[in-house]
């Protein structure tokens, strides 16, 4: 009799089969992986710069009598002694003071070098890929044109689990560079994901679920086939590749803050689904109308990451353009958060997505605001108190009320909804939209709500709203609209990012007929003043050392 096939085999080869029938990837052979201590094809990568760059291939060849190919692959494993793979692709590679690209990313605009030769990019992968003398084994390896960016390992539930796909990872040996030159480590069972950038360490791994259970989108999927139609899609990997992935560089130890090695984040997947699905759904309102003029709601809890969010989608609505073309669709993001937020964690963050510092402006001073408005930064992080300080030169500048402008409120709370909305809003609205009179501005009209809800919830075509709030009011949902994205806390609490405070919490009266025999009856109870019974019940509670653990 045939032989049954193990589950987790059928798991590996219906991805295997997805990728190539529905993604278009390429199948490598081991034998490909020519360079075997980098985990890299060669081939492939020297036939996409033939493709792609035939010129300065040439003109290597020219100038030094050496073989153009070698001095390529030389320089390439020279600069991974130092640098991540994933920033190589990012930024090119030099050779002999020639500089090459090793991929294209989705051209952004028109006027794009990517524009021509995006199409060139080879994406194959190396199903039960072997490494080291002893032939270990990964389930897949994803490679861009030749260089290795993704590791998989999958598991069925029936024989394993996703726990013990992280616990493989964390047990290798590290010293394999397949263990270095990734960007991606994603483990997964038939239910669930987990992703780590750094997979050296349990720890390192973290949830990356589309929601609070995975479902499939169609039938005849397994309940994780968002990560192989969604995660392992041939755009979604070059978008993580060219914008999503975040360095953060190495910090020295100082006062109370230890050294930090540098490291490299990856959103986790509901922050990339928020991210490219408001500017998907922004750019195709700008494509058809040739406004912006909508309002976000994304409801993600505490635990959620809210504010690198915030900086991921700063940096995407920067850098939108309309399809086709090279109009930029937003030409002024402000970030609106309280000073604390400011001083603290929008600072911190921001800081980290370091090829933004030459855009972004962190009002700190009351004159800051002003000189990044003339300078026209792309992004400007301020308080709304330091908003309100500069509404009247805006007001007098009518270059401004032009200007696309894209709005992303730190914690949507009344505050942001009532008098201080309405003065953001109102210096920005253009002429055409101006009946609605900037007397509402002020705070004189006899009916300060009735205005205030007039104008905040106009049509105002060249502002986009995005209010964040881990706990929306129906003040909130009547202004902004019900949610756009949300991460719940549920999910918060089944992905460990904050405790579930409403399952500890008991009442004296519990507790106290839990562990103390001689609470009265209910008749005998009424004998007794309430006080004196509630102190003799807390006397007893507080010498139970189990109780107060």
């Amino acid at each position: 009799m045939p032989r049954t096939r193990a589950p987790e085999l059928n798991f590996q080869q219906h991805v295997a089969d997805f990728l190539v029938r529905v993604h278009g990837y390429g199948v490598l052979e081991q034998a490909e992986i020519t360079d075997s201590e980098h985990c890299i094809a060669e081939d492939q990568l020297w036939a996409f710069l033939q493709a792609t760059q035939a010129e300065q291939l040439r003109t290597l060849a020219d100038d030094y009598s050496s073989d153009a190919r070698e001095e390529v692959f030389r320089a390439l494993r020279r600069e991974l002694e130092y640098t991540p793979l994933w920033m190589i692709l990012r930024h090119g590679l030099k050779v002999r003071g020639l500089a090459f690209r090793l991929y294209y990313p989705k051209p952004r605009s028109v006027e794009s070098a990517a524009a021509d030769r995006h199409g060139q990019n080879r994406l194959t992968f190396r199903p039960h890929f072997y490494f080291g003398e002893t032939r270990q084994e990964i389930d897949f390896v994803v490679f861009l044109n030749g260089l290795p960016i993704v590791a998989l390992e999958l598991k069925h539930e029936k024989n394993q689990t996703v726990h013990d796909a992280v616990a493989q990872f964390a047990a290798r040996d590290h010293a394999q560079r397949i263990f270095r030159h990734p960007f991606l480590y994603l483990a997964a069972d038939t239910s669930d994901v987990m992703a780590a950038t750094d997979p050296r360490r349990v720890e390192n791994f973290r949830w990356h679920n589309s929601g609070l259970t995975n479902t499939a989108q169609a039938a005849g999927e397994y309940s994780v086939e968002f990560l192989y139609r969604e995660i392992l899609g041939k755009d979604e990997l070059l978008e993580a590749l060219s914008f999503f992935l975040v360095r953060v560089p190495e910090r020295e130890a100082e006062d109370d803050k230890r050294r930090q090695a540098a490291f490299t984040i990856l959103p986790r997947y509901h922050q990339s689904r928020m991210v490219r699905k408001l500017a998907d759904n922004a750019q195709a309102l700008f494509a058809a109308s040739g406004n912006i003029g909508r309002k976000y709601l994304i409801n993600h809890s505490a635990g959620s990451g809210k504010t690198l969010s915030i900086c991921w989608l700063a940096d995407r609505l920067h850098s939108l353009f309309k399809p086709g073309s090279s109009e930029k669709l937003v030409n002024v993001v402000f970030i609106l958060t309280d000073r604390k937020a400011l001083d603290t964690n929008i600072r911190d963050d921001i800081e980290k997505f370091t090829h933004l510092k030459d855009v972004v402006g962190l009002a700190r001073k009351a004159d800051d605001l002003p000189r990044f408005l003339k300078e026209r930064k792309s992004i400007i992080v301020t308080t709304q108190q330091k908003f309100a300080w500069v509404l009247e030169q805006i007001r007098n500048d009518p270059a401004l009320k032009k200007l696309r402008v894209a709005f992303l409120i730190d914690e949507a709370h009344r505050s942001q909804e009532g008098q201080m909305g309405v003065a953001i809003r109102v210096p920005f609205r253009r002429a055409d939209e101006a009946d609605q009179g900037d007397e509402a501005a002020t705070g004189e009209t006899p009916d300060d709500d009735e205005q205030i809800a007039r104008i905040i919830r106009a049509h105002d075509l060249n502002q986009l709203f995005v209010a964040f709030s881990a706990t929306p009011a129906p003040a909130t949902v009547t202004l902004f609209g019900k949610p756009f994205d949300t991460y719940s806390e549920a999910e918060a609490i089944a992905e460990g990012y904050i405790v579930d405070v409403a399952a500890s919490i008991i009442s004296y009266k519990t507790l106290y007929n839990l562990h103390c025999p001689l609470v009265p009856t209910p008749d005998d109870e009424r004998l007794y003043p309430a006080g004196v019974v509630s102190k003799a019940l807390k006397n007893v509670a507080f010498q139970d050392d189990g109780l107060i653990q």
